[in-house]
């Protein structure tokens, strides 16, 4: 029904916790912030799909990533994603990043998950 309230699925924190090895620095000597977007895909996807195990997720859109400290070699840090919303055939996931050891944030954004069956978007059901 158009329009409908979808309750939120019951609330989970999803934790990813990652060595930043030498594959992962720029010329800098910083991760480069392309492996921080696929890390937080990645995070955003679990979180949907875990919400919803029936979905077929794909991301739909990112908010403006925030990278706000650096990370470099050796470096521990902590990806965590949970759902924030729940729309008719979408979810918006809340993703961000802290330095494990300082506690310093390394970035937040969010994702728009969409359900998408047989080449359309679909309800979601929890």
């Amino acid at each position: 029904m158009a329009g409908e309230i979808i309750p939120l699925p019951a609330p989970a924190r999803h934790e990813k916790t990652l060595l930043i090895r030498h594959e992962f620095l720029n010329h800098y000597g910083t991760v480069f912030g392309g492996y921080m977007m696929q890390w937080a895909d990645d995070m955003a996807y679990n979180a949907a799909s875990l919400a919803f195990p029936g979905a077929r997720f794909v991301t739909r859109c990112f908010g403006q990533f925030d990278f706000t400290s650096p990370v470099q070699l050796g470096d521990i840090i902590k990806i965590f994603s949970g759902v924030e919303s729940v729309g008719e055939t979408s979810c918006k996931i809340q993703v961000w990043a802290v330095n494990a050891r300082t506690g310093a944030e390394v970035f937040r954004t969010f994702a728009v998950m969409v359900n998408v069956q047989e080449g359309k978007k679909a309800p979601l059901k929890s």
